[in-house]
């Protein structure tokens, strides 16, 4: 415990958890990769993905730092959108006060979790299709994009993220994906001594 001296008052504050990695860089994910618009219903926990490949993060082409390569369609008229699933599980969402999502991507994406959107980065606001394009090109896939979710979108048992990237123009050369998920658990409260 570390000791905090406030006036006459001492703040005993318990030792910070570790949070718990519930998806983290360089996982599994099941992907598609041939040019298809999915719609929505790609994104919800039941969709069957069974057919899809797989291959570890980061997963992209054109950079040279893939660990699965995608298929990037026809030269000067590449793929715009690459969709991405990973299931894991929860047993007990209660025991997480926030989650913290970290990502990597190039150009656009969007984030789902049970089928739920949580989070876009690089990208316009309002309906997505498989023509929507990103804003812009600005990153090469290696910086890490953050945010905090409400744990109120886990589900206890099995758990399904989604996620697709976009590109910003059909000409684009490369695309970066990969993913981190970390569950941080709630401090319990500081003990004060007199």
């Amino acid at each position: 415990f570390a000791l905090i001296t406030v006036g006459l008052f001492a703040l005993l504050a318990p030792p910070s958890r570790a949070a718990d990695s519930l998806i983290s860089f360089g996982s599994v994910w099941k992907y598609l990769d041939d040019g298809s618009d999915q719609g929505s219903g790609w994104i919800s926990p039941s969709f069957d993905d069974a057919a899809w490949a797989e291959g570890p993060g980061q997963l992209g082409y054109g950079d040279g730092d893939e660990a699965t390569i995608l298929n990037s369609g026809p030269a000067a008229n590449f793929f715009i959108t690459s969709y991405f699933r990973h299931h894991f599980n929860v047993p007990n969402p209660a025991a997480y006060a926030v989650l913290l999502l970290r990502v990597r991507r190039d150009d656009g994406v969007v984030v789902y979790l049970n089928g739920q959107e949580v989070y876009r980065n690089n990208f316009p606001e309002g309906p997505v299709t498989s023509a929507t394009f990103a804003f812009n090109a600005s990153d090469d896939g290696n910086t890490i994009f953050s945010t905090n979710i409400p744990t109120s979108f886990l589900l206890p048992g099995q758990n399904v993220l989604a996620a697709e990237i976009h590109q910003n123009q059909p000409g684009s050369t490369d695309i970066s994906f990969d993913l981190e998920l970390l569950g941080n658990q709630e401090n319990e409260r500081p003990t004060v001594a007199i």
